[in-house]
């Protein structure tokens, strides 16, 4: 009994222990002293709150799950002691092994490793039967569709980010691109469904064919991407449309079949749709929700992209060896007795929906779902201030909703439960918790910090798509006939019908909505569809089932009534707390302070929120993306956004002709500029349109745009000079955002430097913000012969930096108002700025950069800047 009640316990104490060590860093150093410091962040907190909880999890599977399936007592016995071993390697500090490093990578690799272990202590002791019985089963067929998702979604993750690099990342971009990716699943879908139909014997000969050509185009297609974008002008949203189509429809294809296959395979044996596709749908999301948050936070920590495509490619490949061996030797189905098959509630005999209620109904569950999943997006974004975590992060708790929801529906399907109700009931949860998700979060952020209001978010994410995954499975549960010939066929078609309400989400959401309505606004355009829907479904919902047999119980009409009057009163009372509940949401998230002024000027469209606060000093301040983004000021005496910097470009360039500005922020850079007589043509590159409405604010600034020098496009930086191959330019100035920030690496790479080598003239200078980050000046110091450091910006050239004093303090005198007067020579304080200017020591330092081993070169693939925080502390 003592034992017993130990080895209960010891999952929480070693998890507890462990936790502590991770969220205290003094803890296992000093076990008895009082002061043991600050919670580093987040994450360590998760460490501390998860971990005992699912080692916990993970001993109980062990115990009821694997423990009696081993034949002899003895092998029992060592078993459960080689289960313990893992626990040693918590017990040891955390700190011990890295430093200041990130705790939470190595704490992942403790668990995989400790689960990895068990498999193969289960596999050995289980005896040659045991692995043949676990080998043949339908169960373990099922299981490797976790690994199938696990593959798909690092290849999102990657390919996305591969495509946005190629093509651009504007908002136009972002929604092709995730579209056309839902749509070829969609695609795959309906062809699967014809496969199984026509060649349902040869499933699992079918999906082991599926999974090598997943693999196949995988392995090669950062090359496919790389070599199509070469070949096409990506000027044309057409053009775009087809290129991504033309690269992801043969793998997104072959994905989409995958499920239908498997479902019209397993369904012999569960002879339950409710079951079958709660069953898979929740192993391919649990696949796909740990790999979406393994790959941002390992795979792309570790390594990049080439690699982790690798790992991708080899998930496909081991699956589809895997499945070789039932493909073979699966035991044959036992055919399901039809009496007591409907007598279950359970199986579907007959169905209680019509088809097309299923059929639309299932169309506005995949739109809402993923049109939410677009505004969380904007919101998580905002809240974080663009972290390129966040993408994977929220796709992994949306899809453990999902997962979540699967295994709830599948529960319900195969029990006595009124599966209609539960169904109304869950769409009205996902609808009311989401239309209250922002008010809550922006009121926790207020209160208690961002870190908790992203906690809250990813619970809410979590909860929400619990509700809404479990609707595919319940819709098609009710709709579908066990017994009928085509049954996976019209399966096929309801789960295309989710597939193209998700496909046109993000169109209409990410393209249209969100360039005319507020994101709150675009919270009540959701939950006012979802309301509506809900009305709808309840009023066609059959009074009674005409099957004789009623596998599934309509719900009594007084149910629907009270129902209805509830969703009634619900949407009154949406209507009348919208104003207050949501007042001032945006000044809560991006300054975590219930305090916090309201923003002077807000801009909201499809590529990003800009918010203008204003300023003790007068310079007003800019944030795109809930962060800072300048300030509106062209004084170099007032300096208070550091302009001082764009008046050096006097020590750079004799004569600077022409200028490439990628960024245009407030446009206080871009006036400066203007200002300068020797530039005869200056080009900006800005990716968001709102820019331009919250300069017109600042006349002094907004008259850049009657400048007869100045060319304005509305691009991604990058694809507009790869475009632009002939536009040559004796300065590029980039005044770039932080450099952790999502996709931050597309301006900051060595990639980007040569490709914008390119586009400069003999003599020609790369001038941009460093943020504070030394990787950048090392990757810039590899890439050119002379490098300069101005503040925290950095300036590379192929000639020397040579410009006198005297050279640069005529220059600086170019610097003309609109009256042309010279700036400088206005007032005794400019007059003293402009001698600090003349006289600032300008030294090359490229020797000393590259001796600095530490540093790490930026590239495209290994994303240095974004995700290699936690390389950089194992180093150190």
């Amino acid at each position: 009994m003592p034992s017993t009640i130990f080895l209960h316990l010891l999952p929480y104490l070693v998890g507890i222990f462990y936790g502590l060590a991770c969220t205290y860093p003094n803890f296992s150093a000093r076990l008895l002293d009082a002061q043991l410091g600050s919670i580093q962040n987040h994450w360590h907190l998760l460490i501390l709150l998860g971990l005992p909880f699912g080692l916990r999890l993970l001993d109980n599977y062990i115990e009821k799950n694997l423990v009696g399936t081993i034949p002899e007592q003895t092998r029992r016995k060592t078993f459960r002691f080689v289960c313990l071993l893992p626990y040693l390697a918590f017990l040891l500090p955390p700190q011990a092994i890295l430093g200041q490093g990130s705790y939470f990578l190595y704490t992942s690799f403790l668990v995989v490793g400790m689960a990895i272990w068990t498999s193969v202590m289960y596999l050995i002791l289980t005896g040659a039967k045991g692995r043949t019985a676990i080998f043949s089963s339908e169960k373990y067929v099922a299981l490797l569709f976790l690994v199938s998702g696990f593959s798909a979604l690092i290849y999102q993750v990657i390919w996305q980010r591969v495509l946005f690099t190629s093509f651009g990342i504007n908002s136009e971009s972002v929604t092709i691109i995730v579209s056309i990716f839902m749509f070829g699943l969609g695609i795959g879908a309906l062809i699967g469904g014809f496969a199984q139909q026509h060649f349902g014997r040869h499933a699992l000969r079918i999906f082991l064919v599926l999974e090598l050509g997943i693999g196949i185009f995988g392995f090669f297609s950062l090359d496919v991407i790389s070599w199509i974008s070469h070949q096409i002008d990506t000027h044309s949203l057409t053009t775009l449309a087809l290129s991504t189509y033309a690269i992801l429809g043969i793998p997104t294809l072959l994905m989409g079949a995958t499920l239908p296959i498997l479902v019209a395979h397993l369904q012999k044996y569960f002879h339950n749709f409710g079951q079958t596709l709660g069953l898979l749908y929740a192993l391919n999301t649990l696949g796909s929700a740990i790999a979406a948050f393994a790959t941002v936070e390992i795979l792309f920590v570790i390594t990049g992209l080439k690699t982790s495509i690798l790992v991708a490619a080899m998930c496909n490949f081991v699956t589809a060896a895997l499945v070789l061996h039932p493909s073979r030797h699966l035991k044959k189905p036992v055919a399901a007795d039809l009496a007591s098959t409907s007598a279950r509630i359970g199986a579907t005999a007959s169905p209680t929906l019509p088809f097309p209620l299923v059929f639309v109904s299932l169309t506005i569950v995949g739109y809402v779902s993923l049109s939410q999943e677009i505004l969380w997006y904007r919101i998580l974004g905002f809240l974080s201030g663009g972290s390129p975590q966040i993408f994977g992060q929220l796709l992994a708790t949306f899809l453990l909703g999902i997962t979540l929801g699967s295994l709830r529906a599948k529960s319900l399907c195969e029990s006595n439960t009124n599966i209609i109700r539960k169904t109304v009931s869950y769409m009205i949860y996902a609808t009311l918790l989401f239309y209250l998700a922002l008010p809550i979060v922006a009121h926790i952020t207020a209160i208690a910090g961002k870190d908790a209001g992203l906690g809250i978010a990813y619970v809410l994410i979590t909860l929400i798509a619990f509700y809404a995954g479990s609707l595919l499975p319940l819709l098609i549960h009710a709709g579908l006939r066990s017994d009928e010939q085509d049954s996976t066929m019209r399966m096929s078609w309801l789960y295309f019908a989710n597939i193209i309400g998700a496909s046109t989400g993000p169109v209409i959401t990410g393209f249209l909505l969100l360039d005319f309505y507020t994101l709150r606004e675009n919270i009540a355009i959701l939950s006012t569809i979802s309301m509506l829907a809900i009305f709808v479904f309840l009023w066609f919902i059959p009074s009674k089932n005409h099957d004789a047999r009623q596998p599934l119980r309509i719900p009594k009409m007084n149910f629907k009534r009270l129902t209805l009057a509830s969703l009634a009163i619900a949407s009154l009372c949406m209507v009348a707390l919208h104003p207050t509940g949501f007042q001032n949401y945006l000044e809560k998230l991006q300054f975590a302070d219930h305090q916090a002024q309201s923003f002077k000027y807000v801009k909201e469209s499809r590529s990003g929120i800009v918010t203008v606060a204003a300023n003790k000093s007068g310079s007003d301040i800019i944030y795109g993306g809930g962060i800072y983004d300048g300030k509106f000021n062209t004084d170099p005496v007032l300096n208070d956004n550091m302009i001082e910097r764009t008046y050096l470009i006097s020590a750079l360039h004799r004569q600077p002709k022409r200028v490439l500005e990628i960024g245009l922020s407030s446009g206080s850079w871009t006036r400066v500029l203007l200002n300068h007589a020797d530039i005869e043509n200056l080009t900006a590159i800005e990716i968001n349109r709102a820019y331009v409405e919250i300069i017109s604010h600042y006349p002094a600034i907004a008259s850049i745009f009657a400048s007869p020098k100045f060319r304005l496009f509305f691009d991604d930086g990058r694809r507009w000079i790869r475009n632009h191959p002939d536009e040559k330019f004796d300065l590029i100035v980039m005044n770039t955002t932080f450099f952790w920030r999502s996709n931050a690496t597309n301006l900051l790479s060595e990639d980007f430097l040569k490709l914008a080598k390119t586009r400069l003239q003999p003599g020609g200078v790369i001038y941009y913000n460093t943020t504070g980050n030394e990787d950048v000046v090392y990757t810039a110091a590899r890439q050119f012969k002379y490098i300069l450091r101005v503040q925290n910006f950095v300036a590379a050239s192929d000639t020397p930096f040579n410009i006198s004093q005297e050279e640069r303090r005529a220059s600086l005198l170019k610097f003309k108002d609109a009256e042309n007067r010279s700036i400088f020579t206005q007032s005794p304080a400019l007059l003293e700025e402009l001698d600090k200017l003349s006289q600032w020591e300008l030294l090359d330092q490229r020797e000393a950069i590259l001796r600095d081993n530490a540093r790490l070169n930026i590239t495209d693939d290994n994303m240095v800047v974004e995700f290699k925080q936690a390389v950089r502390q194992l180093k150190h």
